[in-house]
């Protein structure tokens, strides 16, 4: 049963609920009150019947016997006492034929039955010596006494008329009695009349009850049952509009909401959910429609990504979800505007609709990324099918006003079930698929394979040991020599951030720095190795090792954070060190898409502090000669590439002599990196290199080998030039 329905029963119950109890109230009320007046009826009709009993018996005493007694009443005329005359207190109490026939008379005048009672002085108890009860055979019953613990016992003694119920061979009679006091007033019997037995005179009362009881639990069954019956019967389109409500809540009903015709409460519910129908209908549109291409939005595509995935668990069918992603969009959106990347973006969902066919499902997830569900029928290789097809179409000219825009994308791809069975695990596999399409270079498919994930893990927990190498200083910096290739000294040292995993081993820095770099990480690990190459640089100084100058490299991301300047002026104040001693190494990526004028701010406030600087990897990428003349450069760095077979290069050796000479005439010491064989020193020394690094000289080192390594590289230098002499 529905959530809905189960509302309704509750609140039909409890309207029935209160609805008995109302009932069941009225009746209460009305029983209670009748019932109270009867009972006051009957308790005063029994005491206007022991009262008149009391004086009919009274007086037929009296009369009968008025030569012995005579009565004593109060102002109503109740009888408050018998005494007897003086005259005849001897015989007076003592049983007569007349006492048995003066009480049958009494009795009959009351029916009733009447009593004589005699107190006996030794035990104190009011003896029974005539009365109107015989036994079933005519014959007397056995004496009777009131003795204290009698209803009756306390007033008698105290010389009063008693008047209520009194116990009577198990039962309780209504009984009047009367004290019987001697010439002197003291008591010295009674006289007891009664009306009959206490339930016989509450036979009506009890019969009320009875029928009171029988009339209200008749009534409340009928009004229970048309209650429910009528209560059933006005709830049933409430039920019907709750299930429709219910149905609508699932997405499970399009009919017409039923009763809208109806012009009671019911209808005006009706119409009120038919309202509600309308604008959930708009707003399932718009929640689930991107408004500038008209296809799905985020929301739309897991919806249907978890019915998919529902599906292929439940049934024997295949999926495949594509992540695309337009290739370098962003220059479109500088190029053109904001209008024209929209105008473009209609286009692309207009081409992967047409592209897919009328079964796929497809969504644009956020900027320049769609979605596309396509079932997959018997033939194995229908994804790669839709995949080329949009890689084809989507690298056909798009049209924007007078110019034919060509683009490219990238498609990720996972097959459900093969790949993924949830919608979570889909979506994640699929983007993972789409970012190894997007590293191959873009316009291609990639279809995800377990060492994506496997690839995306390694590099999630590579992350993690990063940061907690970092804050634990585990990186250290190795260092480098740079060597004069005239004489074979020293001319200064690269510190090279090194990596020593406990578990792991060593980590290579093509590894660790690019994780550094995409996660944030490359400001602390640039600030730790500064910090290190400092503290060495103290070292040395102390014990008087000549090392001229380290070189630290520095990202761009490093450099152009707000307070760079301000972390090198603290680490040398730190270690009481001259600028003299650091040089930093920037790369030419610094100067893509930045302003040059602030990299040259920045670079004056360094080379206040006596800082050098040095442009490495020169060559390798974005070179603008602009540079080396408008900044305060003091080194630059060729890059390995120049220096790689240069001996046997000619080409090279043009290239790398004609960077010398424009370094050297614009004031700046050059290196050369990665020199390995004997050749390429020799070469690259005959060329004019002020400096050379490489693994013919050194490997990188630890900080407390590189004074015996400088000295043997001296050594071996002045060994080969006098051979040579």
């Amino acid at each position: 049963m529905s959530t809905h329905f189960t509302k309704l029963n509750r609140f039909t119950f409890r309207v029935m609920a209160l609805l008995i109890a109302l009932v069941t109230l009225s009746i209460f009320v009305m029983a209670t009150l009748s019932y109270t007046k009867l009972y006051e009826a009957s308790e005063v009709n029994a005491a206007i019947r022991i009262d008149r009993a009391a004086r009919a018996a009274a007086s037929i005493f009296s009369h009968s016997l008025a030569n012995e007694f005579v009565i004593e009443r109060d102002e109503s005329g109740r009888p408050e006492a018998i005494r007897i005359l003086a005259a005849s207190s001897e015989k007076a109490l003592t049983f007569r034929n007349e006492h048995d026939s003066l009480l049958k008379e009494i009795g009959l005048t009351n029916q009733g039955a009447a009593n004589l009672f005699k107190l006996n002085p030794n035990t104190q108890k009011f003896d029974r010596f005539a009365t109107t009860f015989r036994n079933p055979d005519g014959s007397m019953p056995p004496p009777m006494s009131l003795s204290k613990g009698h209803p009756a016992y306390d007033d008698l003694m105290a010389n009063r008329p008693h008047i209520g119920d009194v116990p009577v061979m198990g039962r309780l009679r209504l009984a009047y009695l009367t004290p019987i006091q001697s010439p002197d007033g003291t008591v010295s019997g009674a006289l007891a009349v009664d009306v009959g037995w206490v339930d016989d005179l509450h036979t009506a009362r009890l019969e009320l009850q009875t029928l009171i009881a029988g009339s209200a639990i008749a009534i409340l069954m009928l009004v229970v049952g048309l209650g429910i019956w009528r209560m059933t019967a006005e709830l049933q389109p409430l039920k019907k509009l709750a299930n429709f409500a219910n149905d609508l809540a699932s997405g499970n009903n399009t009919n017409t909401v039923p009763y809208t015709q109806r012009s009671d409460e019911v209808g005006a519910l009706a119409q009120g959910l038919s309202r509600v129908v309308d604008i959930q209908h708009e707003l399932a549109y718009l929640a689930y429609t991107d408004k500038l291409t008209g296809l799905g939005n985020r929301s739309r595509y897991l919806a249907d990504l978890n019915k998919v995935a529902i599906e292929v668990k439940t049934n024997k069918c295949e999926w495949a979800l594509l992540h695309i992603n337009l290739d370098r969009f962003k220059d479109v959106n500088v190029a053109f505007g904001q209008s024209g990347g929209d105008t473009l973006l209609k286009q692309v969902a207009s081409a992967i609709k047409e592209t897919a066919g009328d079964q796929a499902s497809i969504s644009r997830l956020s900027g320049d990324q769609f979605a596309v569900l396509v079932p997959l029928k018997q033939k194995v290789s229908s994804h790669s099918r839709v995949c080329s097809a949009l890689l084809i179409r989507l690298n056909k000219p798009f049209n924007l006003g007078p110019t034919d825009l060509h683009l490219s994308a990238s498609l990720g791809v996972v097959r459900l079930p093969q790949d993924a069975v949830g919608a979570e695990e889909a979506h994640l596999k699929a983007d993972l698929a789409l970012r190894k399409a997007k590293d191959d270079g873009g316009n291609c498919c990639a279809v995800f394979v377990e060492e994506m994930y496997m690839h995306v893990q390694s590099q999630i927990e590579l992350e993690r040991n990063l940061r907690e190498a970092i804050i634990n200083r585990r990186i250290i910096p190795h260092f480098q020599p740079q060597i004069d290739p005239s004489d074979n000294s020293l001319t200064g040292l690269e510190a090279l951030a090194r990596w020593h995993d406990e578990t792991k081993g060593m980590i290579s820095p093509s590894e660790f720095i690019p994780v550094a770099e995409s996660k944030g990480l490359i400001v602390e690990l640039g600030s730790l190795i500064l910090d290190q190459t400092c503290r060495q640089a103290r070292d040395w100084v102390n014990v008087g090792f000549d090392f001229k100058h380290l070189s630290v490299n520095v990202s761009p991301i490093q450099l152009l954070q707000p307070d760079f300047v301000n972390v090198v002026r603290c680490a040398l104040e730190r270690y009481q060190l001259s600028g003299q001693h650091i040089c930093l190494e920037v790369t030419e990526s610094l100067f893509v898409e930045q302003d040059e004028g602030r990299i040259r701010a920045i670079f004056g406030k360094l080379k206040a502090l006596g800082v050098s600087l040095s442009l490495d990897d020169f060559g390798s990428g974005y070179s603008s000669l602009g540079y080396l003349n408008r900044l305060p450069f003091d080194q630059l760095k060729v890059d390995r590439s120049f220096v790689m077979n240069v001996d046997k290069d000619v080409h090279n050796q043009k290239l790398l002599a004609g960077i010398v000479t424009l370094g050297q005439g614009l004031g700046l010491s050059i290196v050369a990196e990665g020199a390995e064989t004997r050749e390429e020193v020799e070469c690259v020394a005959k060329i004019g290199c002020n400096s050379i690094q490489g693994y013919f000289h050194a490997k990188p080192m630890v900080a407390a080998d590189i004074p015996q390594a400088v000295e043997a590289i001296f050594a071996l230098g002045q060994k080969i030039t006098k051979k040579r002499a």
